[in-house]
């Protein structure tokens, strides 16, 4: 499940990357799109931050506590990436099938590290 949930952060950083740099790209920003486009910024950078925790985390131990919570940030995340994504195809009509893919994408690497890492008594155990 480590191994899964290494793969996964590397694609999802890559990818949140590449959204932020999308994202931060355009021309123009206007003034109702200001929050929409802070919640973005924090999710991507949330995203990377825990790829790389989960890298730092095969490596060495981390501070108990952080990865579960971590796991379950991505979790929710990739839910409600896909329940957005479903929601803006159904009334909108126009279905993003790579922010479908992204999102379950998430929600998987949560699922492994929160399993993978289960078993290492280690960055599990709150002290």
């Amino acid at each position: 499940m480590k191994t899964i949930s290494l793969f996964l952060a590397l694609i999802n950083s890559i990818v949140a990357g590449l959204l932020l740099a999308f994202t931060l790209s355009t021309t123009g920003i206007r003034a109702n799109e200001i929050l929409w486009l802070a919640a973005k910024i924090i999710a991507g950078a949330s995203v990377i931050f825990i790829g790389m925790l989960t890298w730092v985390a095969c490596a060495r131990t981390v501070a108990p506590g952080i990865l579960p919570i971590a796991g379950l940030c991505l979790v929710i995340l990739g839910t409600a990436t896909l329940v957005w994504t479903f929601q803006r195809g159904l009334f909108i009509g126009h279905m993003e099938y790579s922010m479908a893919f992204f999102g379950g994408s998430l929600l998987l690497q949560g699922l492994t590290s929160l399993l993978g890492f289960a078993s290492d008594s280690r960055s599990m155990a709150a002290s």
